[in-house]
């Protein structure tokens, strides 16, 4: 018969040092032996880290789950083969009654079925769900991101408040430690004097009373206070803290140290650490995590350090039924004859008791006033959650100076670096965020977060060599990241490889179906290749996805202006507009629609709005004199078009369109020059990066490439 408290420790050894292979082994050891629903989460948690999801969903939903532990880890296997419904039913529906269910886990349950509530389209709940879960825990940075992505309106200030919790996640375990004496104890004594730190783990000490020891490679230095106790607070401990077991004191488990003649001297002195320790729980229940924060699965452990050791567990341990009077026994009253020796032992028992809580509080890192650590990671997610939340509502400019006030070490790290390219690249200032996305892959050069972004930098600047060189890195990096074959597609796109580029996005779409960038930059060339029903079909996907993302839905307006159905153009141009009201080339599109619709006025004031929104940006102003000129104003488009000149020297549809305008004005001789300069500068007539004409139904390259 094999053990189970001492397996349940190796496997948890093992998974903490990722060594999965063997930590599967033991579990199904394990499993067959004891065929539980503890030792099937075990296992289940050992298959989910091996990524293994298949198995360990099988696994579980073959059983009557009552643990929370057990049920979220079948939620998320569920929600990893995109089995929803199952999912949904196991974590419930009800948020109030997650929250009392699920205990410390409770707010990843929340975020875990606003995930679910979101890709089956129940944004209203998803948002609930992520609104509840910051409530419980307001470290949840993903919760937040989330909603700001949904275009929710959500306060920093108010999610990341340290008055409005008393963040007691991650240390109740600790509390409840500390508060039952019961739960410190040291070696009992009889304990035989030859078990060593170096006993090797065999079937006969498994299955045998005797407890266990691992062998380990402490220094002498730090293994004096290991060897009086187990460490509540990890530190010094030389067996990794795991998910479900706290160092706790374990009679039939491993065994840290070999019994010394002082144990019973030492017992004497538990009582007063136990007070010591008491005494500063108060300050402990407000505290909040540390930068390494150890926290359990559930319910906090008790001293048998079973995997689930709570009221529901259907398992119990006989030392759990004594009582603590059998572990702390007064001593007896000495003889007269030793009441000499005893005041010695009085006095060495009082430096030792000052040396063990000394030792007791050097362990203690993980535990951080609420006035410290916890308030200056709040303070640093308010500022992030205020840049953020600009950047998620288009606010770009304004993102970006939030983003360079924070601290300079915060400033230079990649996640921050690219958030602020991301938002140069949303306000078309595309060499501003390719250099920036440069300096981050030179950096880091396995970082893929943003190399989607980066790639269509790329492709709109024309960089034919640094962005086939970024998509062959990225796919030699990891040919199962989508990031990688985006760039490859838009490699092949600037090289106009129309059907490389279109097997290479379906590539990216294969491997994450749920990325709505892919399925927008699919559609794309589908309109480009003029199949304009799969441009639709990807476009829609997109938007079905994400619902603000306006480059999905400035493809469909650019796919309706193709068929001249510019009434269509304009309802769906405004839908991207509501998500992205300072983009100078929507409201492009939108004054195009409401020229071909005969509404000159106002598609006047829409493009002259579009210029002053972004003045560096040629295709505002040459579509702005395109309809001047057929306003029947050429002689206001000629300024626009001499600027155009200026900086764009080797456009041809400028030289042509003012050619036009020339030819309208009657000065036959500039107009026939201006034809024949457009004529050199491009005598196929393709067009050179401004892709556009007077009717927006004959461009080559839809518009939103542009964005």
């Amino acid at each position: 018969m094999i053990v189970q408290d001492p397996i349940q420790v190796i496997v948890w050894d093992c998974l903490n040092n990722y060594e999965y292979d063997n930590a599967i082994f033991l579990a199904e050891r394990l499993h067959a032996e004891v065929s539980s629903e503890e030792t099937a989460f075990l296992l289940g948690t050992c298959y989910y880290r091996a990524g293994r999801v298949n198995e360990a969903h099988h696994l579980l939903q073959s059983l009557s789950l009552t643990l929370p532990q057990s049920r979220f880890l079948l939620a998320k296997c569920s929600v990893e083969i995109k089995s929803y419904r199952q999912a949904e039913i196991v974590l419930g529906s009800n948020l109030d009654i997650i929250a009392s269910e699920f205990g410390e886990q409770a707010p990843y349950a929340l975020q875990l079925l606003a995930k679910i509530y979101n890709t089956t389209e129940r944004r209203n709940k998803a948002a609930d769900a992520y609104r509840k879960a910051l409530s419980l825990n307001p470290f949840m940075w993903k919760s937040f991101s989330q909603l700001c992505n949904m275009g929710e309106k959500v306060d920093p200030h108010q999610v990341f408040n340290n008055n409005n919790s008393d963040f007691s996640f991650g240390v109740s375990t600790l509390v409840n430690l500390v508060s039952n004496s019961e739960n410190i104890s040291f070696v009992n004594s009889n304990i035989p004097i030859n078990t060593s730190l170096n006993t090797n783990v065999t079937p006969n000490n498994i299955t045998s009373k005797t407890p266990m020891t691992m062998s380990t490679s402490i220094t002498p230095e730090t293994q004096a206070p290991v060897k009086r106790m187990h460490s509540v607070f990890g530190g010094m401990t030389p067996i990794p803290f795991s998910p479900s077991f706290g160092m706790l004191p374990m009679d039939e488990s491993p065994v840290l140290y070999t019994p010394t003649l002082t144990d019973a001297n030492e017992q004497k002195a538990i009582p007063k650490i136990v007070n010591s320790l008491r005494a500063q729980m108060g300050q402990l229940k407000d505290a909040v995590f540390s930068p390494a924060p150890r926290c359990t699965l559930g319910p906090a452990p008790r001293r048998s350090s079973r995997l689930f050791s709570n009221n529901n567990s259907s398992y119990s341990v006989k030392e759990n039924n004594k009582s603590p009077s059998r572990k702390f026994v007064a001593p007896k009253s000495p003889s007269r004859k030793n009441k000499q020796r005893t005041a010695k032992n009085i006095k060495t028992n009082s430096v030792e008791t000052n040396e063990k809580a000394k030792s007791i509080e050097t362990v203690t890192p993980t535990i951080t006033p609420k006035n410290s650590t916890g308030v200056a990671l709040l303070n640093l997610m308010k500022e992030l959650g205020e840049a953020y939340k600009a950047l998620s509502f288009l606010d770009c400019k304004n993102a970006i100076k939030l983003f360079q006030e924070l601290p300079a070490k915060q400033l230079a790290s990649p996640w921050v670096q690219t958030m602020i390219a991301r938002a140069h690249y949303e306000l078309a200032q595309y060499e501003a965020a390719a250099k920036i996305f440069a300096e981050i892959r030179k950096q880091h050069p396995n970082r893929t977060e943003g190399m989607d972004i980066y790639s269509t930098c790329l492709w709109h600047l024309q960089r034919e060599a640094q962005l086939s060189a970024l998509a062959q890195e990225l796919v030699e990096l990891d040919r199962n990241d989508s990031i990688a074959w985006l760039a490859a597609g838009n490699c092949f796109s600037l090289h106009k490889e129309r059907e490389t580029a279109l097997k290479f996005f379906k590539r990216a779409v294969q491997i994450n179906s749920d990325a709505a960038y892919a399925h927008a930059l699919l559609g794309h060339e589908y309109a480009v290749a003029e199949e304009t029903d799969k441009a639709l079909a990807s476009f829609r996907t997109a938007v079905s996805i994400d619902p603000r993302n306006y480059v999905a839905w400035f493809g469909i307006a650019t796919v309706y202006a193709r068929q001249e159905r510019w009434k269509a153009s304009e309802v769906h141009i405004r839908r991207a507009l509501a998500i992205h009201p300072h983009s100078g080339v929507l409201r492009c599109q939108l004054g195009l629609a409401q020229a071909a619709l005969g509404k000159m006025d106002r598609a006047l004031a829409t493009l002259e709005r579009a210029v002053a929104l972004d003045t560096e940006n040629p295709l505002c102003r040459f579509h702005r004199a395109s309809v001047l000129l057929r306003a029947g104003r050429p002689q206001d488009a000629l300024e626009d078009l001499h600027h155009l000149k200026d900086i764009a020297p080797r456009e041809s549809l400028v030289y042509y369109l003012l050619g036009k305008v020339y030819n309208k004005l009657g000065n036959s001789h500039l107009a026939l020059m201006h034809f024949s300069w457009a004529t050199d500068l491009d005598p196929k007539g393709t067009g050179g990066h401004i892709k556009e004409g007077f009717d927006p139904s004959k461009q080559e390259d839809p518009p939103e490439r542009a964005t």
